[in-house]
């Protein structure tokens, strides 16, 4: 097949393709691009519209080739609209434009929404808005978020998607703080069995999650848990270290 791209066929500047197979290959081309421009039959008149439609047509082609070519070559789609909007606004939050990223996410928000739960955007857009509240240090605003993200993941993900232990976690954490470990414990008990399901109870993913609930254990007393807690980190330390 004809090469698109610079680099795809020899050029007479590299020496390896004289004036004859340039002329030809350009002819090729052209034939292509516009038959209608080939045509060998003088008394038929050419439409200028149809030459428009057909490279319309040409170009069109080629790009969907290309993006069926990403495709099949990476096992991804071409990034799409939502991608890009996505990216941008991670990038203002790494910045550390925080209020820049939350107008844009609250932009994005009302057309989201009318797609439904189902739609893990949405889950995605709420739990992020979390986050930018616990970054700025609104707690509370915080909370409100994690709350609401968590039946969004339920129904767009599953209970038991790996998503389910962010603002799990995110939540024991604003609880802790709030001196209420009787509500942070159960929070944090149901994120690590989440981690444990998709990980296995060896990964040294899970230290985050067991260093925060041996911390809970010991505020709420129950010393023994606490033990057996301290026991599985070590073993992850030592085992990996």
């Amino acid at each position: 097949m004809l090469g698109l791209f610079p680099g795809d066929y020899p050029t007479k500047s590299h020496g390896k393709c004289p004036d004859d197979i340039t002329l030809s290959i350009d002819k090729k081309i052209r034939g292509i691009v516009f038959p209608c421009l080939e045509s060998k039959t003088p008394s038929i008149s050419v439409n200028p519209r149809l030459c428009i439609i057909m490279f319309v047509q040409a170009i069109f082609s080629i790009f969907f080739a290309s993006a069926l070519a990403l495709i099949f070559f990476t096992g991804c789609p071409a990034p799409s609209e939502w991608d890009h909007q996505w990216e941008a606004i991670q990038d203002r939050i790494r910045a550390g434009d925080l209020a820049q990223a939350q107008t844009q996410l609250q932009a994005i928000l009302p057309s989201i929404r009318e797609k439904g739960p189902s739609d893990k955007r949405y889950a995605q857009i709420i739990y992020q808005l979390g986050d930018i509240a616990r970054l700025e240090g609104d707690n509370n605003q915080a909370e409100s978020y994690y709350w609401e993200a968590l039946p969004l993941i339920a129904q767009s993900l599953g209970p038991e998607h790996l998503r389910m232990a962010d603002p799990l976690a995110e939540l024991a954490i604003i609880y802790q703080k709030k001196d209420q470990p009787n509500i942070a414990l159960p929070l944090l008990k149901r994120a690590l069995a989440i981690q444990e399901k998709t990980w296995g109870t060896s990964d040294r993913k899970l230290l985050p999650t067991l260093k925060q609930y041996h911390v809970l254990l010991m505020l709420s007393d129950d010393h023994e848990g606490a033990v057996q807690i301290l026991t599985r980190i070590s073993h992850l330390e030592q085992t990996h270290s």
